[in-house]
């Protein structure tokens, strides 16, 4: 009886082996194995694919990201050609292996071999198709998204700037947008307008008082963070409105005469954000800028 249960266990490994589905060579020389097909709908040119992606060599996943909203991409526009064939035979729910020479997936990837990989080797990326959408549906959908994201993480910020001023009994005006200020120096020149360029001298601290930044060399010095590639420091010039300093300043300078001086705090969502350059300014940082509006030029 035993020998007749390894029999049919034998039969049963060598027919599974068998169904395995084979890799398909494209055209490009690109081959792929499809592993689940749901039948789901595919891409056509104004459609986004979400992507879940995992990429293994040997046994090791050398790259798996895992993007806030999925990995999005048009396969018409996004992929090259090579990739977008094999995207293209893929639907919603789909799952598929992709093989790749290593050389054919550093240069997609846009990053270089490993001296210890053995380039005999492939590398395979695993995909699989969780969502097909227009790409308006999507990019209003992440929109309402980040929008409430944003809301969140303004209310924990106020609640992080009322806390400091109350334990430092500062009093603030507020504008609608959440910018908090305190003037220390009422100015008597004229505000800057949207387009108009403005000089502002500055220092930028952390609400803990850490110092980051400054446009004045002495400060600079005497705080241990000066820099000679920063040089030179001088007050910083911007055209007010234009969307090219942080959203702060573009909310609280046009409240400001030439000669004011002001210590602004603002919320990460409108300083540095969730996702700030690397350097001592953490993720979501409230951050306070210390400013002094020297000159206002109409532009």
């Amino acid at each position: 009886m035993k020998k007749y249960f390894a029999f049919v266990l034998l039969l049963t490994l060598i027919y599974s082996c068998s169904k395995e589905k084979p890799f398909i060579e494209l055209e490009s020389g690109l081959a792929y194995k499809l592993i689940d097909d749901r039948g789901g709908k595919k891409a056509t040119q104004n459609d986004i694919m979400i992507l879940e992606l995992k990429s293994v060599y040997k046994d090791s996943v050398v790259a798996e990201p895992k993007p806030a909203g999925g990995f999005r991409l048009n396969p018409y526009v996004d992929a090259p050609p090579n990739l977008r064939d094999v995207l293209l035979l893929l639907g919603e729910g789909d799952s598929a292996h992709i093989k790749f020479s290593l050389e054919e997936y550093f240069v997609l990837t846009n990053s270089r071999v490993a001296t210890d990989f053995d380039t005999t080797e492939s590398v395979y990326m695993q995909v699989r198709v969780t969502e097909i959408n227009d790409k308006q549906v999507i990019a209003d959908r992440l929109q309402a998204e980040n929008d409430k994201l944003i809301a969140i993480q303004l209310e924990k910020d106020k609640a992080l700037i009322e806390a400091h001023l109350a334990e430092n009994s500062l009093e603030a005006k507020q504008t609608p947008e959440g910018v908090y200020y305190v003037m220390t120096q009422e100015g008597t020149g004229p505000k800057a307008a949207a387009g108009d360029l403005a000089r502002i001298d500055y220092v930028l601290t952390l609400l803990d008082g850490t110092f980051i930044d400054t446009s004045k060399k002495a400060v600079a010095e005497a705080n241990n963070i000066y820099d000679t590639r920063r040089e030179p420091y001088v007050p910083y010039e911007f055209e007010v409105g234009a969307g090219t300093v942080v959203k702060g300043w573009d909310l609280a300078i046009p409240l400001l005469n030439k000669g004011s001086k002001a210590r602004l705090f603002l919320p990460s969502t409108l300083a540095f954000g969730a996702n700030p350059r690397p350097g001592p300014i953490t993720p979501n940082a409230v951050v306070i800028f210390d400013i002094e509006v020297i000159d206002v030029k109409s532009n």
